[in-house]
Order: C-alpha cells, then structure tokens, then sequence
C-alpha cells in the first residue's frame, strides 16, 4: 500500500509547531515531505500545505494521522490510487494535488515524463520520490496543480489512458 496524506494548515504560525511536533514523534513513518505555501514579494501566506509520504507499519502511519486530526485548524485528506476512470468530479475551487504511481518506471517512465512536460503550465510544484508498487520498483510523483483547471482534467485523463498508472487526488477546497 501506498500512503499519502495531504494536509491544509489555516495558520502556519499557530499550528506548524503542533504540526512539526507530531511529524517529528512519527518521524520512523515518514518517507518523504513536501510543504508549500503562496510566497511572493507582496506575500506571505498563513495557509500552508504539506504532502507527507508514509513508510511503515500501518498502525504506525495511522497513529501520526490520528495525532494530526487532533490539531485545531488542520485539514488531513488521504490520497486513494486507482486505475482507469475516476469516479470523483476533477473540480475544485481550491488548492489540487495529483499523485501519480508508476510501475515500471524504466518503460513508463518517458511516457508519463512527455505528458507532465506538455502539461507544465499548470504544475506548479512536483515532486519525485521512489516507491514499491505491489513488490516493484515504481516511481511516485506529487504534483501540485496551479493555473487552467480545465487542463488539469486533461492532464489527468491523459495519464489514466496509460492502463498501469495509478492516480490519487486530494482537493483542499478554497
């Protein structure tokens, strides 16, 4: 299985800290983590995002989320893979990030990486990360969307014509 949790922070100065606290308790589950927020020269954002990728006995990964459920002004979605057509409405108002799986990523690979080229324009952050999927070697791939939503539901039927990947997406409305 393959975890990934997205979290919204509504006010990075009153619950990074709690937030940092419980990721650093749990740190032997996680992986991988990306944090992100709006930062320009007029601003800097109190809402903030992170991605965690987890590795490690479920019951460990459930404990940090369980923790981080519990902290006031915090969101926790976790990201479902699945194959071929998604069930769920590509809209959203708010911040979307994409998780794509891709198994044997030395023949997928160049694939995925000419679809995610062609649809650069609205990935704002991506992040690559090894992974196993189902015993072999995949790559795992974050990509936080930005820009024209309706090329984000074509850059995710695109990828979910290629029949082995597995998509996940977790939708922060605004």
């Amino acid at each position: 299985m393959v975890g990934v949790l997205g979290i919204k922070i509504t006010d990075r100065i009153k619950e990074a800290g709690l937030v940092q606290k419980a990721l650093s308790e749990h740190a032997g589950v996680v992986s991988t983590r990306l944090g992100f927020h709006e930062l320009n020269e007029e601003l800097c954002s109190r809402e903030g995002f992170m991605v965690i990728h987890l590795a490690g006995l479920s019951d460990d990964c459930e404990a940090l989320a369980a923790q981080l459920k519990g902290i006031e002004g915090l969101f926790l979605k976790e990201m479902i893979f699945s194959h071929g057509l998604s069930d769920a409405a590509m809209e959203c108002d708010g911040t979307t990030i994409l998780g794509v799986m891709v198994p044997r990523r030395d023949d997928l690979g160049p694939q995925v990486q000419a679809l995610l080229t062609t649809y650069g324009c609205v990935i704002r952050t991506r992040l690559g990360v090894n992974e196993v999927y189902f015993g072999e070697p995949a790559g795992l791939i974050i990509l936080e969307l930005a820009g024209d939503r309706s090329q984000y539901a074509s850059l995710e039927r695109s990828l979910r014509d290629i029949e082995e990947i597995a998509i996940g997406r977790i939708c922060f409305p605004a």
